[in-house]
């Protein structure tokens, strides 16, 4: 038995070696930042279409994130109003972020042994494994991250006051197995559509597992060390906030590609 799982570890550590998934975390996490571009600006014209300020959206960014991460975030939504240049911009700039997942199809093709597959639908594909990354990684800044925090400030400004307590006392007890079952489900699915060949879905379940294990834990870990002990500030000043952004998504990227690699393992024989 100890020989199978040392064997299994071996061979595991072996694919990490390469030169290619060694490169790649870097590179998701750089792209992943790109996206996040965009993303601002969509949330930005969706408040617009409900008549909800840029201040009011500004100030909710301030009360929610620490100052070295606010001081990064506001000045990208408050600028002008969106037009064509900003359109193109942040069009051209979902593109530029698409390559990463679209390294992520390539990857998993290489430990697939996928010899031949469509160019057209890799990067149809990768555009939805980047809307699935960014929308759980917005999801894990605002469910189990600040989540607690948004919920102290619906209390200062009374609303649901009636039955903010029950709403705080059910998400204390959901947030983790919620979080857990978010991103479980939305990396065994990134990780079924990824590869150009049919994958049976049970095959992916320990990759998914591991990888949901370990950001649910790092994220927890990450969330309270920044929120109690981070003090990059005093070194980068507002650059700081970047450098925890980075350290944080290259750290999951870095976990995804491992999820690959594990389901994989039967294919690199």
């Amino acid at each position: 038995m100890m020989d199978k799982v040392k064997k299994y570890v071996k061979k595991i550590i072996k694919i990490l070696s390469l030169k290619e998934l060694q490169i790649l975390p870097a590179y998701l996490s750089y792209n992943f930042v790109l996206a996040l571009i965009p993303i601002l600006t969509i949330i930005v014209i969706v408040a617009g279409w409900f008549s909800v300020s840029i201040d009011s959206i500004t100030g909710l960014i301030e009360d929610i994130l620490p100052s070295y991460a606010s001081d990064v975030v506001i000045p990208a939504i408050s600028g002008k109003e969106f037009d064509f240049s900003v359109g193109f911009l942040n069009l051209f700039t979902f593109i530029l972020a698409s390559n990463g997942t679209y390294a992520i199809v390539t990857a998993s093709n290489s430990l697939y042994k996928v010899e031949n597959s469509s160019q057209i639908r890799d990067r149809i594909k990768s555009v939805v494994i980047l809307l699935l990354i960014i929308g759980l990684l917005l999801f894990l800044v605002l469910v189990p991250m600040f989540g607690g925090r948004i919920l102290e400030l619906l209390g200062n400004y009374k609303l649901f006051s009636n039955v903010l307590d029950e709403i705080v006392l059910v998400y204390k007890i959901v947030k983790w197995p919620i979080t857990f079952l978010v991103i479980f489900f939305n990396i065994k699915l990134i990780y079924i559509i990824a590869p150009s060949i049919k994958v049976n879905k049970d095959e992916t379940t320990i990759g998914a597992f591991v990888t949901t294990v370990i950001w649910v834990i790092f994220t927890a870990i990450f969330g309270y060390y920044i929120k109690f002990f981070a003090r990059y500030d005093l070194i980068y000043g507002s650059l700081s906030s970047i450098t925890i952004l980075l350290i944080w998504l290259y750290v999951l990227s870095f976990i995804l590609i491992l999820g690959i690699v594990i389901n994989t393992t039967k294919y690199n024989k």
